[in-house]
This record gives C-alpha cells, structure tokens and sequence, in this order.
C-alpha cells in the first residue's frame, strides 16, 4: 500500500509542476497586459480635446482603471498559487502549543532524534520554523539565518507596533544601543508576554549578533539543536535560535517509500510572547496541504481551553481562503496518549468526545503515544496519506477549475475592452512637407555639429591634465587610510599579542588588516571612474538632445541610450558607434587595481622588509607597520598623477571616435538625414503639432491594442 500511495503523490507532484508553469506564464502575460492598459489610460490624460473623438469614447467604454484594479488582484491571487503548486512535494504542518508532544510527533514521523527535532518539559523548547523533507540522502541541514535588515523589519519592529511602544528605533543599531521604553501601563498578560520577549531579544543581542549575515549554511546534524532550541540539554536558555529565519532538514523518513513528504514544524503558535503567530498561520493555505492539531490532555482533567479554539479558528480562516477546501476536510487531531504513571487515556477520550461540540471538526482524530514511532506510522502518518490520495487531487483541480474560471472572466473583459477600439486606424505618412523638412535639418546639422566640436575641443585641452574628480577622490581616500592607521595603538598590539601568543603573528596580522583596509578603501575609485565616464556621455547626450533636438524622440519610462539603440538600428552605420560609445565601460580592477597593488607589497607578510627581531617591542612593530603604510601610500601617490591623466586621455579619445563615425564619416550626414525625416514630427513638434499629435496618439493606441489582443489566448498573430 505505501508504494501505491507514494506513487500516487508523486504523480499529483508532477501535475503540480505542469500547472506551476502554466500560471507563471499567466503572471507575466498579466504583467504584460497591465502595462499596456496602463499606457492606453495614459493617453486619455495626455490627449484632451485634441484626439480623435472616437479613441476618447472607446477609452471612456473600456473603463481601463477597473480592469487595471483587476488584474492587479489577480496577479496577487496566482502568486499565492504558484507557490502553492511550485512546491516539490507535499506539504504536512505540525500544529500545537507548548508541552503538547509535537515535537515528539515530528520525531516519530521523521525517524530523526532530540538532538535535531528539541523536546523537553516545559516552556517552548523549539524556537524556529523548521522544513523536513523526506529524501533517500543522509541527514543534511541548511540554517538559512535573517540579514540584520530583515531582523529588525520581522523581529523588532512588530513588537513596537503591537505592543505599542513609543520612539520606536529607525535602524537595528538605534535598538542595540538604547534602552528599551517603559511598557505600556495596565498592560494585559499578553502585553506583558510580549515587553518580556522584546527584552529577551534586547538584552541577549551580544549573544547572537554575529550570525545576522543573511547567509544560508549547511551544518553537521549534531549542532542543529544549538541554532533551534530556545533551552539546551540542561534547560539553560540559549538563544542562537533567534538569528534563524527557518531550518531545512532532509532525512530518509523511517515510512518505506513515503514520497515527496514535506513536514513544516511552525513553533511558537500560542506562545503569547510572539507577535507573528497570525502571519505564520496565514500561510497555511499557500505553504501546506495538511494540518496535524497536536493536543496533550492532561491526566488530571483536560478541556478544550480558548487557546485551542483561537488556535483552530486562526487556521479556518487561513484555509478558506481556498475555494474548494476546508480545515475540517485537511486536518487530523492527534490526542497525545501518554502512558504509565501518567496515564491520559481517559481524557482524551474526553476530549475526543467534545471536539465537535465546542466547534472543532477534522477529518480524522486518532489518539495516539506521539513517542511510538511504531504507533504513529500506523495511525498517523499511513492514514494522513490515505486520506490525501483520496483528496489532493480533487482540491488540486478545485484550485486549477477556480483559476480557469478567473482567467476566463477576466480575459472576456479585456477582450471586451477591445472591441470598442475595432475601427481607429492610424493615419498614413504625409511627405508633401519636405521642402520645410530640408530647411529645419540643415539649420539643426550646422547647431548639433558645431556643439560637438566645442565639446571635443574642451576635452581635448585638459587630456594632458589629472582629472581633478579622480585627484580628489584618491586624497580622500588617502586620508581615510591614514586616520585608519592612526588608530592602531600600543595597547592594541599588546592585547592582540596576548590573544595570538606572538608578536610575529601580531605584526603579520596588522599588517595584512592594514593592508586589506587600503585595498577597500581603492575600490570606492570604481564609482569615481564610472561617474567621470558618465559624465562625458551625459554631456553628449544633452548635445544630441538639445542641440540635436532628440528630446521628443525618448519613450515614456525609457532612458535616452535605449530610445536612441533602438531608433538608430535600421541604419547600421549609425547604430554601431552609438552601440559602442554606449556600452563603453571602465572597471576599477581593470583600470587602477592592478597598478595600485604592486605597491603594497611592503604590506604583504611574505614580502615585508623589516623582520622583527627578539629585541622588538610593541613600540617597534607600530613604527613599522606605520612606515609601511606611509611607504606604501607615498609610492602610489607618486604614480596617480599619471594614471589620473589617462582618464582625460580616455575621455577625449572615446567621444573624438564617436564624432569621427557619426558625424564625420562617409555618408554620416545623409544617413542623419534619414534618421530625422523618419523622426521629423516627434523632433519638429511645433512644426508638426497637429500632424504629430494625431499620429502618434492613434500610433500608440493601436499597438497597444494590438498587444493586448496578441495577450488573449488563441488570438496571438
């Protein structure tokens, strides 16, 4: 039976995947759909009383901004459904408060021990979301750890908007370095949950700091307890779990041939000290195709408490969210039986029998001792499968039937929207204009080519000059080094030589983190280079739009080097140096680095040459690494004058070949010529006011029009 349940998952898995990438193409097509509605609403705002009526009246009938508020919706709607249907396998979440044996369960379900999956007496042993996958590998974990950003955004931040807390921090620093305010007065016991784990995460932040890299590690299996649990062993708070975003487990699960089965371990549900617990229910109709309710009666007396029901009702309303599928249909309560002195079975019989009637209805309840793995395979974990081979498929198409639905009806509404531009046409092209064509060109030749050459000119006089922009980015660097330099004391290299048993290894190790910290200081000399190189061709862009008059010709959202790339590509001889002149690039390392680096060699341990002898003191050694770095820096200072004239030289030398081949080259003018006759009525718009106006309005209009009809399935030319 389990190889046919198996199989049976891993087939509604694979259908899965097919409809993932059906709805990622209707994501973009609704992306694609979007902006041009958006460009045809745009036109509305634009025209006025100029345009054609008739594209007035059919904007007016298409009532763009609704349909744009409805693909919108829609675009958040599949994107809750590709993550769903993305998903590799299937998704089991393990509900329940603290001391409930949930952790116990997942280890039962996935053969994996205390030491990976805490448990333990008490207040909350987990403290972190965990993802465990069946795979025929060896035990494998990946800690995917919160950036210090995404710390203070999802772990700080909601405290002082729940609680509330006045001055709230604007940074993670701000939280580190000040006292946290006064909670707020006749807080109630949740509230002062709350304060208490704010304090927590305040006071121990020295403890756990170092991991907020936003990294994702694979760890040996033997120390995820240390990065999950909220308590060690002993019970002693520890509180690495803090830095962790979520832990990803693959174990072979001791089911034979379970499949695809992922297991979600949501902790914290009920702890009243968090305040993300609904966020982490909302995702349940996205995240999880199964719910296991996780209750421990207790054996002196046990009722359903209004936890449990809060609990329940959060999760219903996460699931109905999904037409189709309800919490009582995809959840199992399992009533953890615990045996011996202990012995619970009479009340959760009890509350077996009164689920229902305090309103909480699943598709299964079991009782069942969440330490027996035995027991849990059989009552559990074969039963759940059972029941969803009989049921994933069926909700899979009630989600793909709702989809369908959606897609169609919005689709008759774009195409609708359609129907009532059939009959706009764009007017043809009119030369009888010329002669006046001839006269505008010629006069915006002779100002265009005249601005060029001053520019040049301007260029060429200061190539023989240090670019002062670079000049006074490298001082500045220079002195940053220098101040760096002058916080290395005495007494820093007497604690560093206690730390590392050596004034050698202290005198290398000063040495290499003086070094390292010149090296990243250059690098900032990138952006200078680029920003000179932009510069330049920026002040060739503003001749080509000013004097050239190319201003009118940039699409909305565009930037002026697409606009022209694109524009100039019929005419090859013009595209080709404007393709160049554009992607020209300079690179710090390719420019600078390697001339820079040759100088620091006396900073490099291996090739230093002053060796400490016996006799050095500390004293010594920071009058050392200081002359090395003033060394190293003098020599660079001595070359930069040179290299910082290079950048003039490369500036003049990259607009004196784009003048070259657009303007003075063979043809150059003729092939402006068509260039602007081609573009005359976007360039000349005074000129062309009305002619332009009509044209392009209408031009626009229709090709977005005919882009939204090419969207429409079975309608694409």
């Amino acid at each position: 039976m389990p190889n046919l349940i198996a199989a049976s998952i891993q087939q509604i898995v694979n259908q899965r995947t097919q409809f993932a990438e059906r709805i990622s193409d209707d994501i973009q097509r609704l992306s694609l759909m979007s902006h041009s509605i958006s460009v045809l609403e745009n036109v509305k705002q634009k025209v006025s009383d100029h345009a054609s009526p008739h594209l007035l009246e059919a904007i007016r009938r298409a009532d763009l901004p609704a349909l744009l508020n409805r693909i919108e919706s829609e675009q958040q709607y599949l994107s809750q459904l590709n993550q769903r249907f993305s998903r590799k396998g299937i998704s089991i979440g393990v509900i329940g408060r603290a001391r409930q044996g949930k952790s116990r369960l997942l280890q039962s379900l996935s053969g994996l021990d205390h030491t990976i999956i805490p448990d333990g007496n008490g207040s909350h042993c987990t403290g972190v979301l965990s993802v465990i996958a069946n795979s025929d590998q060896k035990i494998r974990a990946r800690v995917e750890f919160y950036s210090r950003t995404d710390f203070f955004q999802s772990k700080i931040l909601p405290y002082f908007k729940e609680l509330p807390l006045s001055l709230a921090p604007a940074n993670l620093a701000e939280f580190v370095s000040q006292e946290l305010p006064e909670p707020p007065a006749q807080a109630s016991t949740v509230t002062v949950a709350r304060y208490k784990k704010l304090q927590e995460i305040h006071e121990n932040f020295t403890l756990y700091h170092h991991l907020l890299t936003g990294l994702t590690l694979e760890i040996p299996a033997g120390q995820i307890r240390q990065y999950v649990a909220q308590v060690n062993e002993s019970r002693e708070p520890i509180f690495y779990y803090l830095a962790v975003k979520q832990v990803h487990i693959q174990n072979s699960f001791p089911l034979a041939q379970a499949g695809p089965i992922t297991l979600i371990d949501m902790p914290g549900l009920g702890d009243t000290g968090l305040v993300n617990e609904e966020n982490l229910i909302r995702s349940l109709a996205s995240d999880i195709d199964f719910i296991l309710f996780v209750r421990k009666p207790d054996p002196l007396g046990a009722t359903w408490e209004p936890a449990d029901l809060d609990l329940y009702q959060f999760c219903e309303q996460a699931i109905t969210q999904t037409p189709g599928v309800s919490l009582p249909a995809c959840s199992f309560l399992v009533l953890n039986h615990t045996k011996g002195s202990t012995d619970n079975a009479k009340n959760c019989q009890d509350l077996f029998m009164t689920a229902e009637r305090n309103g909480l209805h699943f598709s299964q309840m079991v009782t069942v001792d969440c330490s027996s793995a035995e027991e849990v395979e059989e009552k559990v974990f074969k039963e759940v499968l059972k029941d969803l081979q009989d049921k994933l498929k069926h909700w899979d198409q009630q989600y793909e039937q709702n989809y369908q639905r959606k897609m169609n009806q919005l689709d008759q509404s774009i195409n609708q929207a359609i129907d009532y531009f059939n009959g706009i046409v764009t007017p043809t092209d009119d030369m009888k204009d010329f002669p006046i064509f001839k006269g505008l060109f010629n006069s915006l030749w002779q100002d265009l080519t005249n601005a060029c050459e001053n520019e040049l000119k301007q260029l060429e006089a200061l190539r023989d000059s240090p670019n002062q922009k670079i000049q006074d980015k490298f001082d500045s660097i220079k002195e940053d080094c220098l101040r760096n330099l002058s916080t290395l004391t005495v007494a820093n290299i007497e604690i560093s030589r206690n730390a590392l048993g050596s004034y050698n290894k202290t005198y290398e190790e000063f040495l290499n983190e003086n070094r390292t910290y010149i090296t990243k200081q250059f690098l900032k000399l990138g952006d200078t280079l680029n920003e000179v190189l932009q510069q330049v061709k920026h002040r060739m862009y503003d001749i080509l739009k000013n004097q050239g008059k190319l201003q009118g010709i940039i699409e909305e959202g565009e930037s002026f080097e697409v606009t022209l790339l694109r524009e100039t590509q019929l005419l090859e001889e013009l595209h080709t140096p404007v393709q160049s002149f554009i992607h020209f690039q300079l690179s710090y390392l390719g420019f600078l680095h390697f001339r820079i680096r040759e100088h620091l060699d006396t900073l490099t341990p291996d090739y230093i040459s002053v060796r400490l002898s016996r006799e050095d003191t500390a004293e010594d050694i920071l009058n050392y690494i200081t002359n090395s770095v003033e060394a190293s820096l003098y020599k660079i200072q001595n070359e930069f004058n040179d290299w910082a004239k290079d950048l003039n030289k490369m500036s003049f030398a990259l607009v004196e070949e784009l003048i070259d081949q657009i303007f003075r080259a063979k043809n150059a003018k003729d092939n402006w010529e068509i260039f602007y006759q081609h573009h005359r009525m976007r360039i000349w718009v005074e000129t062309y006011q009305e002619l332009n106006f009509n044209q392009n309005v209408l031009k626009q209009s229709s090709e977005q029009v005919d882009k939204l009809r090419s969207f429409l399935p079975g309608m694409s030319n």
